[in-house]
């Protein structure tokens, strides 16, 4: 099955509005259509009250959200094939359940209500987490077109689809392509084999790295490529990184546990200090 739709969750927040106008951007780019969609709930319930009576009210105030944002998001990209739907449920659910038929979700990182506090809360990283398609949380300087796009590479095995996902990502821009990767010095891999000190810690990542970029440069020839090596904390070399990039993408491997699987504290310390949108790749390739 073909995935085209981009979805976006917003509840009319100013992060809300600004995942809107980044997803529209990005639809407009791909040729993708645009699904927008605002999770509501009902309040409590009072005495005597109806479920219609209960529904009515929330759902018109989701739906005046929905409207707002289809115009928003139709004025910024005239050619977009823009629809609305206001879902009643969870937002972690609703949207989970959106992301098995879309190409990419797009999430605010902050606001006023569950859906929009995404990133900062639960509901944000189980999204990041378990979505079945790539996630894009919409922070920092969201609209920039400029600086490079910046790829977090690592020696795990997602790591070349990050990159793959970087070259695609800078090629539809026009920009270059930064392939950032940090080792720390602790590191076991690293003590093992690094034994000329910090210029064999570089040489190893750079036989790494330089290796995977061939793999894939031929195929995006048009790209400009640096790649970067910084000894230290790949979550604090990454949010640096981010200070310049319009857009930075990370790949997701947590670990699992008794609770299942679980993002890991690179690409969570990101979606919360990233100064730019943060694509995390996983399930299928995104759009």
């Amino acid at each position: 099955m073909q995935y085209t739709d981009i979805v976006v969750g917003t509840d009319g927040s100013a992060a809300g509005v600004s995942a809107v106008r980044w997803a529209a951007t990005h639809a407009e780019r791909v040729r993708a259509r645009l699904r927008i969609v605002c999770v509501y709930h009902w309040p409590l319930p009072g005495p005597g009250r109806s479920t219609a009576q209960l529904d009515a009210p929330a759902r018109a105030r989701a739906l005046a959200v929905v409207a707002a944002a289809v115009a928003d998001a139709r004025g910024a990209q005239p050619t977009v094939e823009v629809h609305g739907t206001a879902v009643l449920g969870l937002p972690s659910d609703a949207l989970l359940t959106e992301s098995r038929t879309a190409a990419l979700l797009v999430v605010g990182s902050h606001g006023r209500s569950a859906l929009a506090s995404a990133l900062l809360g639960s509901v944000g990283l189980q999204i990041a987490t378990f979505a079945a398609c790539p996630v894009v949380v919409v922070r920092g300087r969201a609209h920039t077109a400029i600086g490079p796009v910046v790829a977090g590479v690592d020696d795990t095995p997602s790591s070349e689809r990050v990159l793959e996902t970087g070259f695609v990502e800078a090629h539809r821009r026009g920009c270059a392509l930064v392939a950032v990767r940090a080792v720390e010095k602790d590191a076991p891999q690293v003590r093992a084999v690094a034994l000329g000190g910090a210029g064999g810690l570089r040489a190893v990542a750079a036989i790494e790295v330089t290796e995977a970029v061939a793999r894939l440069q031929d195929r995006y020839p048009a790209v400009p490529v640096e790649v970067e090596l910084a000894a230290g904390n790949a979550a604090d070399v990454l949010v640096a990184a981010s200070r310049s990039a319009q857009l930075i993408v990370v790949g997701h491997h947590g670990g699992g546990g008794l609770l299942g699987p679980s993002l890991d504290p690179v690409t969570h310390h990101l979606l919360q200090r990233s100064d730019c949108p943060v694509l995390v790749v996983h399930g299928m390739a995104p759009a």
